[in-house]
């Protein structure tokens, strides 16, 4: 089967199964008093629609998530941890909330709008990208985990899909976003057992029911290659790989990246998480920080080689851009969790 038939099945399936079946409840009064809800949708999940809407005083749009409480019958508890996070979060590198309005129908939850569009969609359509556009990115990125961290707060499903830039300029800030798999921990050593996550990017420590807390937010990151440093022909070949905690650094994509960018990445996929390097470590990593003892870091034009590796692995990632909702339910076991994934590659390659 030809990359291109495997991309119109892909297509076709995400249409199907996303498609809009019944007509949108009306909006509360008291959100459409303050908000003018645009035609435009931004994007579309497994148990939401995000619209853009418009302040009707100060004219600045946001992001309007509508939540279709059928939709979530049986999981009302996902909802209730993710609206208990974003009640609290605060920040440049966050997307945060705004307002919430219910009716009997729906929750609509007003975010901030990151109007530039996903991280890797971004990178593909840059002309030039170095190693210094990758460690702001990552700063960015880490800056918004510390604060997460202190507070106890877990993301679960870190990814290229849920990083979002704010504008499309060129120097737009970088948003975490997607808390539907998020977790406040009762105690900072808390120890979370659920499997969860979105498979290529899961920790080991999540597949080997170990038990996972902060560190399963800094693993498998890297924004130089343009690929997730683990790879199978399918899902079940993938996770060994992720569980043998195994990678290289293949020259045809690596040949030019800085040691010092090698070395925070091997800090960030160290195998054992109590081990593995924190979002406060790795913000004073010297890549992060441009010292003098990281040396020079490479002024070679990246995106060439971050189009051909994201492509390289066309399949698997299509699906990650298409289905944004392509995770594990909280309830899974490990089992559960492989089978899951297996079944939908399968329902789209077979």
């Amino acid at each position: 089967m030809t990359k291109t038939t495997i991309m119109k099945r892909i297509v076709a399936l995400f249409k199907k199964t996303h498609e809009k079946k019944e007509e949108q409840p009306p909006y509360p009064p008291e959100l459409e008093s303050t908000y003018k809800i645009t035609k435009k949708t931004l994007g579309v999940g497994s148990f939401a629609v995000v619209k853009e809407c418009i302040h009707r005083s100060t004219h600045q749009p946001f992001a309007l998530k509508i939540i279709l409480k059928k939709a979530i019958a049986g999981k009302e508890h996902m909802l209730s941890s993710e609206l208990d996070i974003l009640k609290q979060v605060r920040h440049p590198h966050i997307v945060s909330m705004h307002n919430l309005y219910e009716s009997k129908d729906a929750v609509y939850i007003v975010t901030d709008l990151a109007g530039g569009g996903e991280l890797f969609q971004q990178l593909l359509k840059k002309g030039s990208y170095t190693e210094k556009d990758a460690s702001n990115l990552t700063r960015q990125m880490l800056e918004g985990l510390q604060y997460l961290h202190e507070r106890d707060i877990v993301h679960r499903d870190m990814k290229p899909e849920n990083l979002l830039f704010q504008t499309v300029g060129d120097d737009a800030t970088l948003m975490i976003t997607d808390f539907g798999l998020s977790k406040i921990l009762k105690a900072q050593d808390d120890i979370l057992t659920t499997a969860c996550g979105t498979p290529g990017y899961v920790a080991p420590e999540v597949l080997l029911q170990t038990g996972h807390n902060k560190p399963v937010d800094l693993w498998s990151f890297t924004l130089l290659s343009g690929y997730t440093p683990f790879w199978g022909e399918d899902q079940t070949s993938l996770f060994e790989s992720i569980m043998s905690g195994q990678y290289e650094y293949d020259d045809e994509y690596w040949s030019d990246i800085s040691n010092s960018a090698k070395n925070l990445i091997d800090r960030l996929l160290t195998f054992d998480p109590n081990e593995r390097i924190t979002a406060e470590e790795a913000l004073l990593h010297p890549w992060i920080k441009g010292s003098k003892e990281a040396g020079p870091r490479s002024s070679t034009n990246l995106a060439p080689a971050i189009r051909k590796g994201y492509s390289s692995r066309g399949s698997l990632n299509a699906i990650a851009l298409l289905n944004q909702q392509y995770k594990t339910s909280e309830e899974s076991s490990e089992e559960e969790f492989r089978k899951s994934a297996e079944v939908k590659d399968l329902e789209v390659l077979n």
